[in-house]
């Protein structure tokens, strides 16, 4: 064998010195060309001549050796390789390339074997333990990859990315427990890694049983490491939707550190923001109490009396119809409002005018108004913000609000004016804007102005993305389309103003007599629809539901036919309480009209109408 080496250097020797290093290089590069153009066999002749006259290069037989694994000839491969590691046993890629080829062709006891050979006879190197086992992760042999990476953790003084190895190497094998020890690990001695931690661990939570696993181990280092540990477990617990853990774990973070309720704070707005209100309201409750002195206090008063709110909303919510398209405004009593006007009355009182009070001037001003039916406390709250705070940023709400209640009110000309502030306020965004110009497009359209109300229909339709778009289309359209049959869209922009107003009984007359009008052509579907709804409006279920079915008996030839049924399904659902009815609608639907976008609903409403009655 030693005779085999000689003779290799002998032969080797003045062939390297009889070509310069350019001819080298520039034959590499014709190599590459070759291998580029898929001419491979020529590449490997030329790669076979390079490696011949320079076998130390480990640029040319690594490449040569890519080819013969490309092509599998893995013999050729095979040889090549064991004679780099005769000739150059300290050649740690070498033993890699050669492991990666036995476990290509399948032999994987071999390729384990070559693997860890070289840390039998080499000065051990915790580099090479990495080298080796990203050949071996390479080849999606995770397991000998894993004992790789053990073995370097052993022997290194630098343990930390070994254990980054490992985890990741833990989470694809699904050994999420062992995953975390080893982040856990990482945090307990690199507390700075916190955020690199979190976003590795969180994007395998989702797999079966990952979060679960995650939790127990990150719970038993907290007891025993520092507060970074704390914080990925409190970021575990809502991944989880453990709320209430992660809020106790957020209580116990801001008593061990001085940043006077910063974390707890933050957590209360997560909490609302995901419509946990009832813990968001104990969050903020416990900044205030434990934190009187904190900057968070005004902005937490806030967010308390905000999720008080909330809860009082989702109650309001559950009382009032919203399966029905349009529903009078009624005065909704609970003994819950006073507290809820009593925490945002605190925030004016004690911050005096701030923008956390003409907010909560706001919030008062809607419960006034909406669940109340207090006209004169609502504008006393409005017309504060207009007056003191015109640049607030509650203001151009205030004044879309306002607009909003003078137009349910009857008053055109307030509303105007209100959503005209809007307009040339510089601080409105784009959503305000669009929304103010189409609430002026639907005022010019009640007084008859087409062409004006046309001219901003057209403003907003330029985005169609945008929210109101397709609501701007719609009227344009009917606008377009009518502009032959100017007597009945001036009933039907009356009827819609009355509509507006919640004058639904007069409205339903006006809609009928359009509806009965055989000249109304575009206008008879929707004031048939309209009739429909006025009359569920008022609680007239039998008159809205026959209403609607001859609607559903025209078929194509009435555009809403699937809403009217979708309709007929939600009224026999909710108004009449009469559950088999409902279903059979339903299904109607998904039998009559297949394409309809109310599919969805109705198959959900069904399987929950099915549960109830089983």
């Amino acid at each position: 064998m030693m005779l085999k080496i000689i003779s290799i250097l002998v032969i080797a020797v003045p062939l390297v010195f009889s070509q310069s290093r350019g001819e080298l290089d520039n034959k590499f590069i014709l190599a590459q060309n070759y291998e580029q153009a898929g001419d491979f066999e020529t590449a490997i002749k030329i790669y076979e001549e390079l490696n011949q006259i320079a076998p130390s290069s480990s640029q040319y037989y690594s490449s040569l050796n890519r080819l013969y694994v490309q092509l599998k000839n893995y013999a050729a491969s095979v040889n090549l390789l064991e004679n780099r590691t005769i000739v150059q046993p300290d050649d740690i890629t070498a033993y890699g390339m050669l492991g990666s080829t036995y476990y290509l062709m399948g032999n994987e006891e071999k390729a384990k074997e070559i693997w860890f050979k070289p840390f039998d006879i080499l000065k051990p190197d915790p580099v090479f333990y990495r080298v080796i086992a990203n050949y071996a992760v390479e080849r999606r042999a995770f397991d000998i990859a894993i004992e790789l990476f053990k073995s370097g953790k052993n022997i290194s003084p630098d343990k930390l990315i070994f254990s980054q190895d490992l985890a990741q190497l833990y989470a694809i094998t699904m050994q999420f427990k062992l995953a975390a020890e080893e982040y856990c690990s990482i945090l307990d001695s690199e507390p700075l890694q916190l955020e690199a931690v979190k976003s590795k661990m969180l994007a395998y939570s989702g797999k079966p049983g990952a979060l679960e696993a995650s939790i127990d181990v990150v719970e038993d280092y907290t007891q025993k490491s520092n507060l970074s540990l704390s914080y990925l477990l409190a970021h575990l617990y809502t991944e989880a939707k453990l709320y209430d853990k992660a809020f106790e774990t957020y209580l116990t973070i801001d008593r061990a550190q001085a940043n006077q309720g910063a974390d707890l704070f933050k957590y209360a707005e997560f909490l609302l923001r995901e419509k946990q209100h009832s813990l968001s309201e104990e969050a903020y409750k416990s900044t205030i109490e434990l934190y009187p002195n904190s900057m968070f206090i005004p902005l937490s008063k806030l967010g308390y009396a905000k999720a008080l709110e909330a809860q009082l909303m989702e109650d309001y919510y559950s009382k009032v119809p919203n399966w029905k398209p349009y529903f009078p405004i009624v005065r909704y009593d609970s003994e819950n409002i006073q507290k809820v006007l009593d925490a945002f009355k605190e925030i004016v009182n004690v911050y005096g005018r701030s923008e956390a009070s003409y907010e909560a001037m706001f919030r008062m001003g809607m419960l006034n108004y909406y669940l109340q039916k207090n006209s004169s406390e609502a504008f006393k709250n409005f017309n504060l913000i207009i007056s003191e705070a015109p640049t607030s940023t509650v203001s151009i709400e205030t004044y879309m609000i306002v607009g909003d209640i003078k137009l349910l009110e009857g008053d055109i000309k307030e509303a105007e004016k209100y959503y005209s502030k809007v307009l040339s306020s510089p601080g409105s965004g784009k959503e305000f804007m669009n929304s103010a110009k189409y609430k002026l497009a639907r005022i010019n359209f009640y007084n008859g102005e087409f062409d004006k109300a046309k001219k901003q229909l057209i403003e907003i339709t330029v985005n169609l993305k945008d929210d109101f778009a397709n609501d701007a289309l719609e009227l344009l359209l009917l606008l377009n389309s009518s502009v032959i049959d100017s007597a009945n869209i001036l009933k039907f922009a009356e009827a819609e103003f009355l509509k507006e107003t919640r004058k639904f009984e007069e409205a339903a007359e006006i809609y009928k007599l359009i509806s009965q009008d055989p000249r109304a052509l575009v206008l008879y579907s929707i004031s048939s629809l309209r009739f429909a709804q006025m009359m569920i409006a008022v609680d007239k279920y039998t008159e809205g539901i026959t209403a609607f079915e001859s609607m559903v008996e025209a078929g194509e030839k009435n555009i809403f036919a699937d809403k009217a049924l979708y309709l007929i399904s939600k009224t026999y659902q909710y108004g009449v309480g009469d559950k088999l009815k409902a279903i059979e609608s339903y299904e109607r639907l998904l039998m009559q009209f297949p394409n309809s976008i109310y599919l969805d609903n109705a198959r959900a409403e069904i399987f929950l109408l099915k549960n109830k009655l089983s």
